[in-house]
């Protein structure tokens, strides 16, 4: 037991100065008036160096609330009152044109649009995922770091318990990675069985583009599946709209495998997988497409909200 209450806390602190590194830089570009390009670069230069802030396209965050901002009256005083917004990511490799935190830094930035919309409350994103599936583009390259399901499970379930405890009631987990849904569903049916009057949502937010923009953004190529679609037109369009700065423009590859199966296999061959880690023809994207798509996603997510939380 003891074991057991040791690994919780350690991983509860990471999650927590991952979330009040976050703040601190949101708040520092707050009162800057918005991130520009030469703030993000710091000394010693490079894309290593570069600083994600959040959403970087909108700089009135007049209405955005970020529960790592408030006091623990101001908390108690809104906590029962609005929607929980949890981001659910990941570490994932995104081929060599996109940085390891793109299952973070779209779910997080929606998160950022939705509030402006609706009555919520966004918590720092949970930033590390279940295991990307065999030939899924992650686990067979470095940087990608992943959970156990069990893990993953036990994070959102405590989150939901303490919430819950402080008076939630309405839930949106807006997930960022695919592998994460399983298990965001096993941590809410768990926490149905100890308390009945909570209302969760759990939104992937490729579940969420209708067809016609689908359409559009990959026009001329056509759309792969979502199973494919890995570092490809979508997370590279999004990435250069929620966060220029990331992207390696000049890196940006069209890569497939070289065969596709409908099954795993353990562990992947070779041929399943792609050498850049991209699994589709990025050079397709552009920030118009991510702006499409980041402001189709967000209003849909609107729309539920306002349809299931009555």
């Amino acid at each position: 037991m003891k074991k057991k209450k040791k690994l919780k806390l350690g991983v509860t602190t990471i999650i927590g100065e991952i979330g009040l590194a976050f703040a601190l830089e949101l708040s520092a570009a707050s009162r800057s008036g918005g991130v520009k390009k030469e703030d993000t670069i710091q000394k010693g230069g490079g894309y290593a160096r570069t600083t994600f802030t959040g959403m970087m396209n909108v700089s009135d965050r007049s209405k955005t609330m970020l529960a790592e901002n408030l006091t623990w009256q101001e908390y108690e005083e809104e906590i029962g009152k609005r929607i929980v917004i949890l981001p659910l990511g990941a570490l994932e490799q995104h081929g060599p044109h996109l940085p390891l935190n793109v299952d973070v830094v779209i779910p997080r930035s929606l998160a950022l649009m939705v509030d402006k919309e609706i009555e919520s409350i966004v918590f720092p994103h949970i930033a590390y995922g279940y295991k990307p599936l065999p030939g899924g583009g992650g686990q067979e390259y470095p940087g990608t770091t992943s959970l156990d399901g069990t893990t993953l499970i036990n994070i959102i379930l405590d989150i939901l318990r303490c919430t819950y405890h402080h008076g939630a009631r309405k839930y949106l987990i807006l997930n960022g990675h695919y592998e994460n849904v399983a298990f965001a569903t096993e941590a809410v049916e768990l926490f149905f069985r100890e308390q009945a009057g909570a209302h969760v949502l759990i939104v992937s937010w490729w579940d969420l583009i209708s067809q016609d923009i689908l359409d559009e953004v990959f026009k001329g190529v056509g759309f792969p599946g979502w199973d494919t679609e890995h570092a490809g037109i979508s997370e590279t369009a999004l990435m250069q709209y929620f966060a220029p700065d990331l992207v390696r423009e000049d890196k940006i590859v069209d890569d497939e495998s070289a065969r596709k199966v409908p099954y795993l296999i353990f562990p992947p061959p070779e041929d399943t997988i792609t050498k850049s880690g991209s699994f589709y023809k990025a050079t397709y994207s552009s920030r118009e497409k991510g702006e499409l798509l980041a402001r189709s996603i967000t209003k849909n997510i609107v729309e539920i909200t306002k349809q299931e939380f009555k």
